[in-house]
């Protein structure tokens, strides 16, 4: 009797795990000739949009997803066109109901991976599963100081520190050229009134080094002060889920450089998510690949939780 009770017990337990497999998971019996068929089971998949099954030949799930397939339309246009600075503005507008994020990389033209990885999100952001709402995308604010990979001073040109450029508090030294620059980029940053603000950077060293007195090392960190709850999710989630055996975690930092893009919108917007990425771009442990990838995926991560695709 008791062996009889266990192999019940044993024949519901299975059955109870395989309709806990998502629908959308296919059945596909093998033909090989062999005596004994065996079941397999294929990837899942769900919708990102309606979290549905997608697979109509799928036996499991008796729902299945209607959602309009998800439209991404691109708008380019010239900020500062016809002069020295002009450079490339991208809108990405889609069908699907959500917020509006804002994506400014190259304020510092020797900070690299940031404005590469900008220039990689150009084609990217269309293709991203789950992509909803708009997107705002100036992969190089500082174009001329890109191109040269200087933090700001290029041949023929006066310039100062954009990031030191913008309103509120900013430097006295700052120069009428990079002001125009500055305003440009804050011009179309707060046309599209985003939810989410980001400026893509780099430090010379990663916080897990600092040498106090020495110099001040923000690589590997989130600068932010606003939204505090959403920042603590966003930076586990990236240190869980994105970075690498043998990475530094990333951790948060407070936004006080006066004048800079952060410290603009963090102020002028309180209610605004504003944060800057800062890789730590040490050559000798952090070659380019590693710190655009490194960027691109603390922008994955905001994704995951801004378009719900966990």
């Amino acid at each position: 009797m008791r062996k009889t009770f266990i192999k019940i017990f044993n024949v519901l337990l299975v059955l109870v795990l395989l309709l806990s497999i998502c629908g959308c998971a296919e059945k596909d019996i093998e033909d090989g000739g062999k005596d004994n068929e065996q079941d397999e089971y294929v990837e899942t998949q769900i919708c990102p949009y309606c979290k549905k099954c997608t697979n109509e030949e799928c036996t499991y799930c008796e729902e299945k997803c209607t959602c309009e397939p998800v439209q991404v339309s691109v708008e380019s246009w010239k900020i500062l066109e016809n002069t020295a600075y002009e450079t490339t503005a991208y809108k990405y507008t889609t069908n699907k109901e959500g917020p509006t994020i804002a994506i400014v990389g190259g304020i510092h033209g020797d900070e690299l991976a940031g404005w590469k990885a900008g220039l990689q999100l150009v084609d990217k952001i269309k293709n991203e599963i789950g992509v909803r709402g708009t997107i705002l995308l100036i992969p190089q604010a500082n174009i001329l100081a890109d191109n040269a990979q200087n933090r700001y001073k290029v041949d023929g040109y006066d310039f100062s520190d954009l990031n030191r450029s913008f309103p509120l508090d900013r430097y006295s030294t700052a120069k009428e050229e990079t002001i125009k620059i500055s305003t440009a980029i804050k011009e179309a940053v707060e046309e599209c009134n985003p939810d989410y603000i980001i400026d893509l950077h780099e430090s010379r060293h990663s916080w897990v080094n600092m040498e106090s007195g020495t110099y001040t090392s923000l690589g590997d960190t989130l600068i932010a002060n606003n939204n505090s709850r959403f920042m603590r999710q966003l930076i586990k989630h990236y240190n869980e889920k994105y970075k690498l055996e043998g990475e530094n975690d990333f951790r948060q930092e407070s936004a006080n450089q006066k004048g800079s893009f952060n410290y603009y919108f963090t102020n002028t917007y309180p209610t605004k998510t504003v944060f800057t990425v800062e890789t730590n771009r040490n050559e000798d442990t952090n070659p380019i690949d590693i710190r655009v990838r490194q960027q691109l995926n603390v922008l994955e991560a905001l994704f995951d939780l801004v378009w719900d695709r966990n």
